[in-house]
C-alpha cells in the first residue's frame, strides 16, 4: 500500500502495551477436563478431538485452564494444538504452546530454512510493531492512543508492523509525533527506509486523520555562488565557471543584462517570490533568458539544473561586477 505522510500534534496519553494475549486452542485427543491442574483432580468433563477452547493461563507443570465447548478447568497442554485463528502451518512445522507467558501463545517451530509464520494479532483494535521485517523478532502491541514517546524498547527497533481490528497506525520519526511520518492502513512486512529502526513516536488511532503534508524533501547542494560579469554558475556543485554551467550571467550588445539557463537548463521567474519544491513543481519552465532588470534584489527564479534536479536561486547582492546568488538543489527525483 501506499504510505501517507503526516506532521501532528501529540496528546500526552501514557504510554500502554499489550504482550502476548490468550489465545484459542484446539483439542487433539479425547481430553479429560479436570477441576484442577494435575490428573489428580477430579474430571468434570471431556473434549473430543477438534474442539475449539480458549486458553486461560497455564501452569510450571504444563496445565492450562481451558474455557469452551460447554465447560471450563484443566486439561494437559500436550494435548492442545493451535486454534483456527492461527494461519496456517507449513507441514514441516508444528505448534507449540509457550506456557510461560502471562497469556499463553502458541509458537511455530520450524526446521532451518523455513520461515515461520507470525502468531495472530490479539483481538481488538490495536496494533502490533516487531523488531524485524515479515513480523520477526520482539512484539510489542499497543491499544488505541497517542503515544508521543515510544519507550520499553520500541523506539527505534521497528521493522514491520500487524494491524489488528479497525486500528490504523502513524509512526513519525521524532517525538511528540514530529519529523517525517507515515500513516499504515493494513500490516506491513516491510518499512520504509525513513521509518525502518528509526520511529520515535506514534498514534493508533480509528477512522481517517486530515490529508497530511508531503514529507520535506531532500536538499542536494545549497549556499551562495558570486558570479563576474559574463561568468556562469554551476547549481548542482555550488561553483562559479563553464563547467557544467546552469546560468550564465550575459551582457547585451544594447547595454542591459540577462541571467540565461545554458547546457539544457530550464528557469521559471512566476512572480519572483521565494518558492519550495514543491511549488516550484507546479510551475512551467523554459530557455528563455530573463532580464535582470526584472530581477530585483531577493527576486527567486526556480530551475531545472541540466542534470535534471529541481532548485531555486535567488539574487542576493549585485555590483558592477559580481553577482551572489543564494542557491538549493533537490535531489533527483522529488
Amino acid at each position: 500500500m501506499r504510505a501517507l505522510f503526516a506532521l501532528v500534534l501529540a496528546l500526552s496519553v501514557p504510554l500502554g502495551t499489550m504482550t502476548a494475549q490468550a489465545g484459542d486452542g484446539a483439542s487433539t485427543a479425547n481430553l479429560n477436563v479436570r477441576s484442577g491442574p494435575g490428573a489428580g483432580n477430579p474430571r468434570v468433563g471431556g473434549l473430543e478431538p477438534g474442539d475449539v477452547v480458549q486458553i486461560l493461563r497455564c501452569n510450571a507443570d504444563a496445565w492450562c485452564q481451558i474455557a469452551g465447548a460447554g465447560q471450563e478447568g484443566w486439561v494437559a497442554s500436550r494435548y492442545l494444538t493451535a486454534g483456527p485463528s492461527y494461519p496456517p502451518l507449513d507441514p514441516r512445522c508444528r505448534w507449540e504452546l509457550d506456557v510461560t507467558l502471562a497469556d499463553p501463545q502458541f509458537r511455530a517451530i520450524c526446521p532451518a530454512g523455513v520461515e515461520p509464520p507470525p502468531p495472530p494479532p490479539p483481538p481488538g483494535d490495536l496494533a502490533c510493531f516487531y523488531a524485524e521485517p515479515n513480523f520477526g523478532g520482539a512484539r510489542t502491541c499497543l491499544e488505541v492512543g497517542d503515544y508521543p514517546a515510544l519507550t520499553g524498547g520500541l523506539a527505534g527497533t521497528i521493522s514491520s508492523l500487524q494491524i489488528s481490528g479497525e486500528a490504523r497506525v502513524r509512526l513519525c520519526t521524532e517525538r511528540d509525533l514530529g519529523g517525517i511520518c507515515m500513516d499504515w492502513l493494513e500490516s506491513a512486512l516491510t518499512l520504509d527506509p525513513r521509518l525502518d529502526d528509526a520511529a520515535q513516536s506514534a498514534k493508533v488511532y480509528l477512522g481517517y486523520l486530515p490529508p497530511p503534508p508531503p514529507p520535506p524533501p531532500v536538499v542536494h547542494a545549497e549556499g551562495t555562488v558570486e558570479v563576474p560579469v559574463n561568468g556562469r554558475a554551476n547549481l548542482d556543485r555550488g561553483v562559479a565557471g563553464p563547467a557544467g554551467a546552469d546560468l550564465w550571467w550575459r551582457p547585451m550588445p544594447d547595454g542591459g543584462d540577462v541571467l540565461a539557463p545554458v547546457n539544457g537548463a530550464q528557469v521559471s521567474l512566476a512572480d519572483g517570490s521565494d518558492r519550495d519544491l514543491y511549488d516550484c513543481r507546479t510551475e512551467s519552465f523554459s530557455e528563455t533568458p530573463v532580464a535582470m532588470a526584472s530581477l530585483e534584489d531577493g527576486a527567486v527564479l526556480c530551475l531545472k539544473t541540466n542534470l535534471g534536479r529541481m532548485g531555486r536561486a535567488r539574487i542576493d547582492a549585485r555590483t558592477g561586477t559580481a553577482l551572489t546568488l543564494d542557491y538549493v538543489t533537490w535531489a533527483r527525483g522529488q
